[in-house]
């Protein structure tokens, strides 16, 4: 059998939301199922994803807005590093010669 996974993303303006479509072998998701469990016992996977599909998500959130909250490896973070690289090549190599 094969496992062909889709996940689309839109953002819903009015409810303010974000709206998850997911195919699989080429049949919709409609909903996920809510269960009771008792105490101690492990909670069922909801859905799992392989490293490509985890990074499909992503790549589909950040196109319609979502960035990460704060990281070492933002791109925010990455932008004023490279300002901050430039202000200081400007500096050492843009100097006048002193006399």
């Amino acid at each position: 059998m094969r496992d062909d996974l889709h996940i689309f993303v839109q953002p819903n303006v009015c409810a303010q939301s974000t709206e998850f479509f997911i195919q699989h072998n080429g049949a919709w998701v409609q909903r996920f199922e809510c269960v009771q469990i008792d105490e101690g016992t492990a909670p069922p996977v909801a859905m799992s994803l392989g490293p490509i599909r985890v990074q499909d998500l992503m790549d589909k959130l950040w196109s319609i807005g979502f960035r990460p909250t704060e990281g070492s490896g933002s791109a925010g973070a990455l932008a004023a590093t490279e300002r901050h690289l430039k202000d200081m090549q400007r500096l050492v190599f843009d100097m006048p010669p002193s006399n």
